[in-house]
């Protein structure tokens, strides 16, 4: 049997106890979890470790400036940026995120991903 191969998430949470939470559900999973608090952050970790997906929170106050770096950056413009939230948000086309309900959907995106 193979095992999937362990991937990167990048956890971009302003809220410390929400971003521990997220944590440690996808190290439970057994996947690599970097974190940051902000968007710049966020890009920076992004261009060096280059993430398989970024998890962020709707509410972050640096939601559109963290998808304008990741989408205009060449090497980053790929990577699912996604969101859970279980009440369906209408999100603008132009923040290209993946709406997830829970965490099944998360890990299927997860390991869609190359």
């Amino acid at each position: 049997m193979d095992k999937e191969p362990k991937r990167t998430i990048l956890v971009v949470e302003d809220v410390a106890e929400i971003s521990t939470q997220m944590t440690s559900l996808l190290r439970a999973k057994g996947h690599d979890v970097l974190f940051a608090a902000d968007a710049q952050e966020a890009f920076k970790i992004a261009e060096t470790r280059r993430p398989t997906l970024v998890l962020t929170d709707l509410d972050l106050p640096t939601l559109g400036l963290l998808v304008s770096l990741i989408r205009e950056h060449p090497d980053l413009k790929e990577t699912p940026v996604a969101i859970m939230d279980i009440n369906e948000p209408v999100i603008g086309a132009e923040l290209d995120l993946k709406v997830l309900a829970n965490m099944d959907e998360l890990e299927k995106l997860i390991q869609s991903t190359e």
